[in-house]
């Protein structure tokens, strides 16, 4: 009775073994299938003869985990000659077509934590919806590519998103409004596209955000008094956009900001005093806004400018005497004012 008890759990065992690796090479399986029509999407260049046969592991630009051979990462950049083994080709896309990059297959590549392809002006194409479905993604990065389209309504699904880099594209429409979800977002990066609408009203509900760089688009409204929230914030730039109001005088109170650009907007009202007297504030350029009133004279002996950029508003009066007693002043621009001599 022992014996045919013994013969049964191990037997059970064996099932689960065997189901086991079913599951497991049928997802392996479906990684090769993902990772290959992403490279037959792309016409010519180096990447269509790097990336041959079965073992997808050892592509160049792949990296899979060890135990269970699934893809975790991709990452082709075009000016890193360690994203090719083929030395001086560098996966030149260049020499194709322009090419939708994204299918949907690649969706179907539920482990990926890393999504890095960069710098190929060939590459055009909309990111496809299916991608907020990757909800373990934490880096994606398309910047400097030709992609265009919307930002995915859902990418506030991508809960453990660290960074969102889509810099330098051709994406239009607005910024989604559950972005602010990406409560793990360090660096949010959408600058020089063609996206419109309003900064979302609950941008502060992003607490780890480091960096926020929408400069360059066709945003509109007015700075959301929530900004001022986003305490871990050191980099923010609003610049090259259509944004209006004025600035928020508690911008001037974030503890960690570093550097304010605000350059070539149409925003209006007083300089916030707050902005000269944070004492971490170094790169501060209000440059060609509608700017008015007097320079508030809060300039601390602490403050250290790297660069100050008040030129083409529609300042009045005299320069702030607390100016001179600056720890540091370096390119400081307040031509075409209307100062008093």
């Amino acid at each position: 009775m022992r014996s045919i008890t013994g013969v049964s759990m191990m037997s059970s065992a064996l099932v689960v073994l065997l189901i086991s690796a079913f599951h497991v090479n049928g997802a392996v399986l479906s990684d090769l299938k993902a990772v290959a029509a992403f490279r037959d999407g792309i016409n010519g260049g180096g990447i269509t003869t790097a990336w041959t046969g079965d073992e997808f592991c050892i592509w160049p630009g792949i990296v899979c985990d060890p135990n269970t051979l699934r893809v975790t990462d991709i990452v082709l950049r075009a000016d890193d000659p360690a994203s090719s083994s083929l030395e001086n080709q560098k996966f030149d896309l260049l020499s194709g077509d322009r090419t939708r990059l994204f299918s949907d297959s690649l969706c179907l590549l539920d482990q990926l934590t890393t999504l890095i392809v960069t710098d190929y002006t060939s590459i055009s194409g909309q990111i496809p919806a299916c991608i907020t479905s990757i909800t373990g993604l934490r880096i994606l990065d398309l910047s400097g590519n030709r992609i265009t389209g919307e930002i995915p309504a859902d990418i506030g699904n991508l809960s453990e998103l660290i960074v969102l880099n889509l810099a330098d594209n051709q994406i239009s429409g607005s910024i989604p409004p559950s972005i602010v979800n990406l409560r793990s977002l360090r660096i949010l990066d959408i600058s020089n596209n063609q996206i419109s609408g309003e900064v979302p009203s609950d941008i502060g509900n992003l607490e780890m955000l480091s960096r926020a760089i929408l400069g360059g688009n066709q945003l509109t409204g007015s700075i959301p008094s929530s900004i001022s929230s986003l305490s871990r914030i050191a980099d923010l730039d609003l610049s090259t956009n259509q944004i209006s109001g004025s600035i928020p005088e508690s911008i001037g109170s974030m503890p960690v900001l570093s550097a304010l650009n605000l350059y070539c907007n149409q925003l209006s009202g007083e300089i916030p005093a707050s902005l000269f007297s944070n004492r971490g504030l170094s790169h501060l350029n209000l440059s060609r806004n509608s700017l008015e009133g007097k320079l508030p004279d809060s300039f601390s002996s602490e403050s250290y400018f790297t660069v100050l950029d008040l030129s083409y508003n529609k300042l009045i009066g005299e320069v702030p005497k607390s100016m001179e007693n600056v720890k540091y002043m370096g390119a400081l621009d307040l031509s075409n004012n209307n100062f008093e001599a």
